[in-house]
């Protein structure tokens, strides 16, 4: 019989883990402002709280933030 999963389970990978759903969430931002504005991305709606580009601008910040963590603990990332 296999063992119940526990928290330790959702640790490993965990930096790989966050960097797909950083990424998927990014693709998905883009993939909804080209839906509903008609254009991917307009640089001057990055300092508009709330909007698809300060999104996407945030969560590309925290995928640079988890690959420059991982870098400085000397793990391999991909």
């Amino acid at each position: 019989m296999s063992r119940r999963p526990n928290i330790s389970d959702l640790k490993k990978n965990f930096y790989k883990r966050s960097l797909f759903w950083i990424a998927l969430i990014i693709f998905g931002l883009l993939c909804d402002e080209y839906i509903k504005e008609g254009y991917l991305f307009d640089i001057q709606d990055v300092t508009t709280y709330g909007t698809h580009e300060f999104l996407v601008v945030m969560f590309l910040l925290l995928g640079v933030v988890v690959v420059t963590y991982n870098k400085v603990k000397n793990r391999k990332l991909l």
